[in-house]
This record gives C-alpha cells, structure tokens and sequence, in this order.
C-alpha cells in the first residue's frame, strides 16, 4: 500500500528546518472530509461525513499541515486559534460563562490542540483534529520522532502512518479507547524509503532472438478504498 502514497510537500532542508523551529509544547503521555476517533464505543477511526471505518490504513502525513493551538467549542460551534508548528501558540481564549435551559451555569474551556492532513494511497485527503488528551497525545508522539529526526539532519522526513487503536479501562466509564498512530516507513525528498537499498543495475546480457511479444495488459486503476463490511 505505501508505495503508492505521496511523499513529499517540499524540500528536506525546508521540513527540517521547520521542526527545528517548532514551537510545540509536547504534553506527555476548508472542504476536505475530516477524520474522528470513537474513543467510547468501537476505538474505530472513522473517515467523512459518512463515518466509514478506516481502522489499520496507512497514510501519507502532509508536514506543512502540522498546526497547533486551541480549540473552544460553544452551542456546537468551533472556535479555532491554529497556526503552523514552527509559530508561536496563539493566545488562548477566554472561558465563556453561561446558564444552562436547566438554570445551570455552565463553562465553556478552551482546549490544546493538534491538526494535521494526510493522503491515502487513492488520493483520498483528510483533515484530523483533536483536543483530546488521547489525541494530542497520538500527534505528539509523532511530532517528538520528527523533531528528533529533524535535529539529527536526517534526509528521511516524510513519514507514513498507520492508524490504530489502544484499549484502557476507566474508573467511571468501562472501557475506553485511545487513538495510534504508528509510524510504518520514512522516506526522503525523492521517495527513495529508509533501509531500502535500490539494488544495482546488471550487467547487460548478450542479445536474444528477437521474438514477438504479446500486448501488454493495459495498467490497472487505482485500488480505491472499500467500506468495510
């Protein structure tokens, strides 16, 4: 599956640089379809409006869609302060204080988060953001292997990544779920992948008869994602 995936958004020198710029604070432990996480009910990643499962894919990261920052929501409105990694986080906002149809007050808080895009191997494109603690907490882990490999002056910058899942019992609440993501392949600039070695070319052979060749099968389309069952 990888090995129909984008790689590149820009240069090595330009995405290193970036991550050696960032001013993400790792905490510890526009029209595209966005992807979720059911973290009460099935662990599932689920993809579009349709919430079609996506569990186990493998996805291109787009490095220049790394944002960070906050996210308010209020009456099912998202309040949005996201910049680029290597900005400064923008100013948090202001709790909003209200009452309630019940006559309670209520508070509505301004969460961290994390946003990012990828591609899968079909050219499908999504949008994911999370101000979950399970969530940032899947981006920063890796966001801390780009940094790391940013500072480190590797060429392989380009990561493709797994989604996942990982299952927890809580106090309150039963089982519950945290998303993965799973780093499968780095690759550099050229899409040439880490640890792969493009063997050598051999030695050319004396010349054969010439013998006539059948049609060649013309090429097939692109596997698109399946729903499923």
């Amino acid at each position: 599956m990888t090995a129909t995936l984008p790689t590149v958004g820009r240069s090595t020198a330009a995405a290193a640089e970036m991550f050696r710029q960032n001013k993400v604070d790792p905490e510890t432990g526009g029209g595209t379809p966005f992807m979720s996480f059911d973290s009460k009910r099935t662990g599932e990643w689920l993809f579009g409006v349709e919430k079609e499962p996506c569990t186990g894919e493998i996805f291109a990261l787009d490095l220049t869609s790394l944002k960070h920052g906050w996210v308010q929501w209020h009456q099912k409105k998202a309040n949005r302060r996201l910049v680029p990694i290597n900005s400064e986080k923008p100013e948090r906002q202001e709790d909003i204080h209200y009452t309630d149809a019940k006559g309670k007050p209520q508070t509505d808080e301004a969460n961290e988060a994390r946003a990012m895009e990828g591609t899968f191997s079909d050219g499908t494109r999504f949008v994911y953001e999370t101000n979950s603690y399970g969530g940032r907490k899947a981006v920063d882990s890796v966001l801390e292997q780009l940094f790391i490999r940013a500072a480190q002056s590797s060429p392989y910058l380009f990561p493709h990544i797994e989604l996942g899942s990982e299952s927890y019992v809580h106090g309150t609440y039963g089982k519950l779920w945290n998303p993965q993501l799973t780093v499968v392949a780095w690759y550099d600039e050229t899409g040439e992948e880490e640890g792969h070695t493009t063997p050598a070319p051999l030695a050319e052979a004396p010349d054969a008869p010439v013998e006539e060749e059948a049609p060649a099968p013309e090429a097939a389309a692109p596997t698109r994602r399946r729903r499923r069952a």
